[in-house]
């Protein structure tokens, strides 16, 4: 057994190692096998503390600098844009990815603040140009889809940046880019044309009536023309996020407009909105969201390199044609807005459940039975379960970006839509027959109940034409 001052001992050096390791400055990670070197740190803007990961070529020294910027979705997850940190290290290039922000910090599903972003990527960009492995000159921002907004308006807000990158980004306003991308997947997967348009779009606008649509409205083209830096805007040819054709030509007018004499708009042939390979834009079998195109990564790296040889020079692209017209959404009759929406749905549920709760009234009171038909079943079932299934479905379409419909396409419609709007024409018959069966000699309050049945389809079939589900 060993002596106690041995054990002391022990004890004591172990203790010295850990107060060491503690006090000793964060070590860039060991070089990986790809020859990249990882580093931990954080920098602040106003009260966030924000964490962020360095990745560059090992002994890298003065090269230039990448700011990742994330697109939609609510932080912290930095990882998501990791792949094409690397891929751009290994290119030559110092790339910082960093945490965005969560619920907690202003960014939901439903609000956001763009100033607020954007100050987050300049902050990132100033961290960045600190340190060693990047020229302070040469630090840009390279923002993909929501993300090309927000670089967009950083630069318009600090002249931290040397250059602004933008990957997947779209020209039009974020309820405009939304209603593109449904109607656009919607059409894609079989959808009639005809039914894109209020599946794919009319809640957009209710929602943003309601002032619930984060970043509503938000224009990057004033930005965008007062730029007076270097810009790149890198595009897909099977994006079904972001119009392509409709945003280089935007994007071009308003560089233009500015006078500005350095900028590129390339595309990328083979690739989706993330820039990963694709046939037509879908998500095949063997899809790897992390296998970053190469095309898109040297042609970010050579521009960047020729803003390093002090290049600068106008390149367009062909603009590619785009088969569904991206529409600005229109603003909703009073009856199609977020508030008559709602107040349709409790309405509904007012007029349709008062035929369950009157019968159970009744039994309660010991009353005579009230008189019921299978039409008033029916009128009262469906009409129940219809709103409240149809709302939730299109809310799925506008969750999902119209690329999940919970099934096949049949006839133009989704199996789900469809099976609605089957529901909607048996509720129709029913509330007929049920109009029929009102002639028949019944009580007062068999009456009453039988007139808020019909009384609700009657107010369901003009809602019900509106929402599509006669379409």
């Amino acid at each position: 057994m060993a002596s106690l001052k041995t054990v002391l001992s022990t004890a004591a050096a172990g203790l010295l190692t850990v107060a060491a390791l503690a006090l000793a400055p964060p070590a860039p990670a060991a070089a990986q096998e790809t020859g990249l070197v990882e580093t931990e740190v954080t920098f602040s803007n106003g009260d966030r503390e924000i964490g962020a990961t360095v990745i560059a070529p090992e002994g890298a020294q003065g090269l230039p600098g990448v700011v990742l910027v994330h697109g939609a979705g609510p932080g912290p997850d930095r990882d998501r844009y990791r792949a094409n940190a690397e891929a751009f290290a290994e290119a030559g290039m110092v790339a910082m990815i960093y945490d965005k922000r969560g619920g907690a910090e202003g960014y939901s599903q439903f609000a956001a603040s763009i100033e607020d972003l954007a100050d987050d990527a300049n902050a990132a960009v100033e961290a960045l140009r600190a340190m060693p492995e990047a020229d302070p000159g040469l630090v840009g921002l390279h923002g993909h889809s929501e993300g090309a907004w927000t670089v967009i308006e950083a630069a318009a807000r600090s002249d931290a940046a040397a250059f602004v990158i933008t990957s997947g980004g779209s020209a039009i306003t974020p309820e405009d880019t939304q209603s593109w991308m449904n109607r656009s997947e919607l059409i894609r997967q079989g959808v009639s044309e005809h039914l894109a348009e209020p599946l794919g779009e009319r809640l957009i606008a209710a929602v943003v009536d309601g002032g619930m649509y984060r970043l509503a409205g938000y224009d990057p083209l004033p930005a965008l023309t007062g730029l007076d830096r270097p810009f790149l805007g890198v595009f897909a040819e099977f994006d079904l996020n972001t119009p392509p054709g409709r945003t280089m030509t935007l994007y071009r007018d308003a560089l233009e407009a500015g006078g500005n004499t350095n900028y590129a708009l390339r595309l990328i042939p083979g690739v989706d909105h993330r820039m990963v390979p694709t046939v037509d834009g879908t998500k095949g079998e063997d899809y790897d969201r992390d296998e970053i195109d190469q095309a898109y990564v040297d042609t970010v790296a050579a521009w960047v390199g020729g803003l390093a040889a002090g290049e600068s020079a106008v390149v367009v692209d062909a603009i590619p044609e785009e088969s569904v017209a991206s529409d600005p959404v229109a603003s909703p009759p009073w009856f199609g807005t977020g508030a008559a929406m709602f107040g349709a749905l409790a309405l509904f549920a007012v007029l349709f459940l008062a035929y369950p709760v009157s019968a159970s009234v009744a039994r309660l009171a010991k009353r005579g039975p009230l008189a019921a038909t299978w039409a008033s079943r029916t009128v009262a079932v469906i009409g129940l379960l219809l709103p409240v299934l149809a709302s939730g479905y299109a809310g799925w379409i506008l969750m999902s970006g119209g690329q999940m419909l919970l099934g096949p396409v049949v006839l133009g419609r989704p199996l789900v839509w469809l099976v609605l709007q089957a529901a909607a024409a048996v509720l129709v018959l029913a509330a007929l027959a049920l109009a029929f069966q009102l002639r028949r000699p019944m009580g007062g309050g068999s009456r009453l109940r039988f007139a808020a049945l019909l009384t609700g389809v009657a107010v369901m079939i003009p809602w019900g034409l509106y929402w599509g589900l006669a379409a």
